[in-house]
Formats: structure tokens, sequence, C-alpha cells
């Protein structure tokens, strides 16, 4: 496929980036590469320079029908600046994912157009899994390449380095997406030397972080990306657990989770709102009282007048709320028996 002007590549960058939940503030030039920016999460916060190209086939008569790659153009190195992070990659329209490689690798490079190659399965693997990556052998040894959904750009951010350090163990990765704690142990302790079990130790850190990172992306996808409430986007809507990830038996199952615009993930979780079995919602009237006595409760009235009366469930029936899992997410949230009950009949 022909290339994307770099322009067009660092503007989708940014949107993907915000629509996975980072904020992020351009530092230069759109149009001009690298694309310069700040990237702000809870609890992370990196400055970037990003050289993207567009993912293309390999070279004619090669032999490698599956391989993909990216043309190093314009550009006559990779330099690193003190405090700034810097990602190589470049985006396949066909597969619909990210490919990036190791900039550490490739701060210099030979004359003409170089070029970094990825196979398409890994490309594939990479849109079905959330994330893929591959180690091959390349001149200067062995290289990693990871392909990445835009949904976890954020997790590809704060991951990379570890990724990188993996080596041709990286390939097993998406084998233990959704493996249990006794098969992650198994394939860390499996490793015929220490080399290789601490490599694997970093591979299972990578996969446990990416589980983290997938819960919000698949709710807010299951819901379209707005509030069950409101209808609400403007990438103003938070994924909520419905039982809190620190609690036994909560999972990062879509029906463990809701899609809630962000003051009413506060007013679900401090137990002001609450929703029931079958997805009605409810007013816990001890709370509005205790907002009362605390002077707190202006704009309440105007608050409730915005809540339907029961929440807008995902088109996929698989995904709505669990109803046990609602029962337990009042419980943990401080509603009483007897104020369950009589939300259960009046609502």
């Amino acid at each position: 496929m022909p290339g994307i002007p770099f322009s067009e590549l660092a503007e989708k960058f940014v949107l993907d980036l915000e629509r996975a939940g980072a904020t992020v503030l351009t530092l230069g030039d759109l149009g001009m590469r690298p694309l310069r920016i700040r990237v702000l999460l809870r609890d992370h916060r990196d400055t970037l320079d990003v050289y993207l190209w567009t993912v293309t086939g390999g070279g004619k008569g090669r032999g490698r029908p599956t391989e993909r790659r990216i043309q190093l153009t314009r550009v006559e190195s990779l330099p690193l600046r003190a405090g700034v992070r810097v990602l190589l990659g470049g985006w396949s329209e066909e597969e619909g994912v990210y490919a990036f490689w190791d900039t550490r690798r490739h701060q210099t490079f030979t004359a003409g157009s170089p070029s970094l190659q990825i196979d398409q399965r890994t490309l594939q693997d990479g849109y079905h899994y959330g994330f893929s990556a591959e180690s091959r052998e390349v001149r200067e040894g062995s290289e990693v390449a990871v392909a990445v959904q835009p949904d976890y750009l954020p997790w590809y951010i704060q991951q990379w380095e570890r990724l990188y350090e993996c080596g041709p163990d990286v390939d097993k990765a998406t084998k233990i997406i959704d493996a249990p704690v006794e098969e992650e142990r198994h394939f860390v302790d499996s490793g015929e030397s220490n080399r290789e079990k601490s490599r694997r130790h970093k591979i299972v850190m990578a996969v446990q972080a990416f589980r983290d990172a997938r819960f919000r992306p698949t709710v807010l996808r299951a819901y379209g990306y707005k509030c069950c409430l409101t209808n609400m986007a403007l990438r103003l809507v938070d994924a909520a657990h419905i039982v809190p990830v620190t609690l036994p038996g909560s999972t990062d199952a879509v029906s463990n989770g809701l899609a809630l615009a962000t003051h009413l993930h506060r007013a679900y979780d401090n137990g002001l709102l609450g929703i029931l079995p079958g997805g009605r919602i409810a007013f816990n009237r001890r709370a509005e009282s205790q907002l009362d006595r605390d002077n707190l409760a202006d704009g309440l009235a105007a608050l409730k007048s915005q809540i339907p009366r029961r929440i807008r469930l995902p088109h996929n029936v698989t995904d709505s709320p669990d109803n046990d899992a609602l029962m337990k997410g009042l419980e943990v949230r401080g509603w009483s028996e007897d104020e369950i009950e009589q939300a259960m009949k009046t609502a």
C-alpha cells in the first residue's frame, strides 16, 4: 500500500493515545518527524520523540510473502535527548496495529533506505490478542519486534524496555496472556538457565501489566465508548470495576465492568449511586442525607434528573453486567441489606 504522510500518522497516533485514556500535549509541529509529545497517565508521564512510517510489504523477489517492513526514509539518525524516550515504529493499515522496534539498536544506520522487518503473522496476532512479539535473527544478532493494538499504546509506552530485554522467549508472550498463576510459574521455572528464567520473568511481568491494561478498552468498546447512564463520550468515560479489583472474586471480564462518566464513577464508588441487578438505578438515601448534613448536596437534584431508570446495556448480551457482581458491588460500597431490598422494591 502507498505510504501515509507523516502528519496523518502523527495525528492518528495522538488520537489513539487519547482514546486509550492518555492526556497528550503536543510539543511541536505534527508535520515534522519526530512527533514530540508529552504523555500523561494516572501514574505515569513521559516526554516522547516518536518516529513513525507506514508498514508495507517486503521487497519483491525475496521469497518472503509474509514479510512486512518500514523504510526509514528522510532521517539520518535517531538521536537520544536527555529526559526523552524515543519510539521507533510504523502503522499497518492492513492489519490495524502498530509495529515497534527497539530504538536503542538503531541510533544510526546505513546510507540509502534502510528497513526494519516484522512478520505479517505477528501483526495479525497483535490485532487478535492486543499485542504480539517476535524475535528474529538479523546481521547484528537477534532483534525483537512488537505489534500493538491502538488501545494498548499506553501499556506499550510503559513496558517497551522490558519487552526488548526478553530475547527469543518473547515469542511465547501471547501464549500466557490468559494463563493461570501456576502456568506462569512453570513458564519461568522451566527456563534452562538463570538468565533465561530472568528473561521469562520479565515476559510474565509485562503480560500481567497487559491484563490490567486490557480491562479499560474492552469495557469501553463494549459500551461504544459512551457512558452507560448519560450516553456521554467526550473522552470523559471510565471503565469501572463492579467488584473492585482488590477483592477476591474480582475479574477483568467485561461483565464485571461498567462504562461510566468520571463523576458518576465517583458517585458509584462512594455508594451514592447504586446499580441493581438487571441494570436498574437507585440512589442511597442515607448517603444523600449525609451530603445534606455536610452541606455538600448542591447539584444533587440536577444530577438525579440526568440519570435514567436503567443503564444502557452493551450490544453483546454476554458483555452485560453480571447480576451477582452487581449485588456484590452494592455490598462492598456500603449498601446494607435493608437498603438494597428497599431499592429493589422502588427502583
